[in-house]
């Protein structure tokens, strides 16, 4: 089969990417409006965005967080088509809406807001695992990666929107806790990467910090 705007690199997608990426993480900063408050009552104010810190920090980490995944898998994906471009680009999309959905929850803090939220990450993760699928079973990858690699780093990108999506049935009954749910992916990708060890007992790119 012909592939249009077929061709060798990803040079120019990883570099709009970061573009993406960079412009992201500063919006998301722009949230924060300084309280027009007496400086008496400061405090209570700038208490009153904890919510919105909490939101912040969180995107923060996790939008760094698919900017290495995004470098990492690109480091294994030598070449490109067009369905790959537009798979990059949708991924950018996801990506370049959070800071909309990360004020939501910020301001109002609601079950509604959080399930925006989660729901956008479980978009974000999806799509950036479609990017590596699509790319391994096209032959677009180097010829380190084999189809248990392919097979098991596929996995592991559906651990995060898979963590996101158990977040939001779990704000159905608290919150709170909902907000601390997205750290079981932490201890999820370590033991993601001791069973990578044992399966091909040899290190690998797809180890680190993914």
């Amino acid at each position: 089969m012909v592939r249009v705007l077929s061709g060798e690199g990803t040079d120019r997608m990883e570099g709009l990417s970061d573009g993406v990426f960079a412009i992201v993480l500063t919006l998301l900063v722009l949230q924060f409006e300084v309280p027009d408050v007496p400086a008496s009552r400061l405090p209570a104010a700038v208490g009153d965005q904890e919510t919105l810190l909490v939101s912040y920090l969180l995107s923060f980490v996790v939008v760094g967080l698919y900017w290495i995944i995004h470098h990492n898998v690109f480091q294994s994906i030598t070449d490109h088509d067009r369905v790959l471009l537009w798979l990059n680009l949708l991924f950018l999309l996801s990506i370049s809406f959070l800071p909309y959905p990360t004020e939501i929850i910020g301001s109002y803090g609601t079950q509604f807001a959080w399930t925006v939220y989660a729901i956008n990450f479980v978009l974000v993760g999806v799509l950036m695992t479609s990017i590596w699928a699509y790319a391994a079973r096209a032959g677009f990858t180097d010829d380190r990666i084999d189809e248990r690699d392919a097979r098991l780093v596929t996995i592991r990108g559906l651990i995060s929107p898979a963590v996101f999506v158990l977040s939001i049935i779990v704000a159905t009954s608290s919150l709170s806790l909902a907000f601390f749910t997205p750290l079981l992916i932490i201890p999820l990708q370590w033991v993601w990467v001791r069973y990578y060890q044992r399966r091909t007992g040899a290190s690998n790119v797809f180890q680190d910090a993914e």
